[in-house]
């Protein structure tokens, strides 16, 4: 008799989750679909992550190998990550910089000061070498109303600007202004000992 019971109430069981299952299976199966498809997306998208690093990386390396630098790394710019790709431009400035074509390293080196791609901190670097690496024909005036910004803000950047703008101020011959700069420069709490050593004995030269 239990046995009966037993397969009774089993039967009453299996009846009502096939209720359920008519009722909500569908929604179930939704829901369930969902989770493993995000599931699945995520890891796939890790993946391909990963995979797109690595191809980012043995290009921008190979790159770096080419006897033609400034070539190979400008042909491989939209096969490169964005961190990859924004290195590949500083290097391609540095190298017409060193090819002393000064009028394109300055032109990429502003053109990085605002790609929006860029974060702002390499965005300041590149406005930073835009005037160390500019022709010498371009102004003084121009150069310094570059480095405006960065020589007032405190950051990695500050007291590189300021020796810069007080050397442009010699060449400009605003002798006043360059001692400015420099008392301001060698007034800095955190800076290399070299920078301050640099700006005191400018400043003992240009006193004198």
């Amino acid at each position: 008799m239990a046995d009966i019971f037993d397969e009774v109430n089993e039967d009453l069981k299996r009846d009502h989750m096939q209720k359920l299952w008519s009722r909500f299976g569908k929604y179930l199966i939704l829901v369930v679909s969902i989770v493993v498809l995000g599931v699945g997306g995520r890891q796939g998208y890790a993946t391909w992550q990963d995979h797109q690093a690595a191809t980012a990386a043995t290009a921008y390396h190979n790159a770096l190998g080419a006897s033609d630098l400034k070539t190979a790394l400008t042909a491989e710019l939209d096969q490169l990550s964005p961190g990859y790709a924004m290195l590949a431009k500083f290097r391609i400035a540095a190298a017409q910089a060193l090819a002393k074509d000064f009028a394109a390293a300055e032109e990429s080196y502003l053109a990085l000061s605002t790609d929006p791609a860029v974060k702002k901190l390499y965005q300041q670097a590149a406005v930073l070498l835009s005037v160390m690496n500019a022709p010498v024909n371009r102004s003084a005036d121009e150069l310094t109303t570059r480095l405006a910004m960065l020589e007032g803000q405190a950051g990695p950047w500050q007291a590189m600007a300021l020796e810069q703008a007080a050397g442009l101020a010699l060449r400009a011959g605003d002798r006043k202004t360059a001692v400015t700069k420099y008392t301001t420069l060698a007034g800095l709490s955190d800076i290399p000992p070299g920078v301050r050593q640099r700006a005191n004995q400018m400043l003992k030269i240009l006193n004198e």
